[in-house]
């Protein structure tokens, strides 16, 4: 009998999750962010909870993923109002359904991120890893499904730094 996998919620998109095999690639050693402890993975795994909506954090903790240790998260952008982040996230399954995840454009072709919130801006994309060069987790059990590639791009604006992260000293 083949093993039920759930279906979640990721924003727009249905993912069919292999829970077990999700819960096994999270923290990988050997991702970017695994064992991270630069000042942005600090600050994220200190204010992610008042960064992402409630039920976007619900959904991603039912699917398995744990928050506090993305696969890769970096800094690409700053203003007065606060800091663009990248933070990536990944899981074991199928995607179901969900908008287009990529667009034609005259340099090729690019990622088409969906905005979950306008202010402080957050977006995502959900598409199959195998349709990304970035480094990823290793999945051993290949019948369990794909990997699924969980991507925000979101600002944390100063006043969440500054109220929500304590200091390093």
């Amino acid at each position: 009998m083949k093993k039920q996998r759930p279906t979640i919620p990721i924003a727009e998109w249905k993912l069919a999750t292999h829970l077990e095999a999700t819960r096994e690639i999270q923290n990988q050693k050997g991702v970017p962010a695994y064992g991270c402890d630069c000042e942005w993975c600090f600050k994220w795994k200190h204010s992610f909870t008042v960064l992402l909506p409630k039920d976007l954090q619900e959904q991603l903790t039912r699917a398995g993923v744990e928050l506090a240790h993305p696969t890769e998260l970096y800094k690409f952008d700053s203003n007065k109002s606060g800091a663009w982040i990248r933070v990536v996230y990944h899981a074991v399954g199928k995607i179901l359904e969900g908008p287009n995840q990529w667009t034609s454009t005259s340099t090729g072709e690019i990622l088409m991120y969906s905005t979950i919130r306008e202010q402080p801006c957050l977006s995502l994309v959900v598409f199959p890893q195998s349709q990304s060069y970035d480094k990823y987790p290793v999945l051993k059990n290949t019948s369990s499904g794909d990997l699924v590639r969980i991507d925000f791009r979101l600002v944390i604006p100063n006043e969440v730094i500054e109220n929500n992260v304590p200091s390093r000293a």
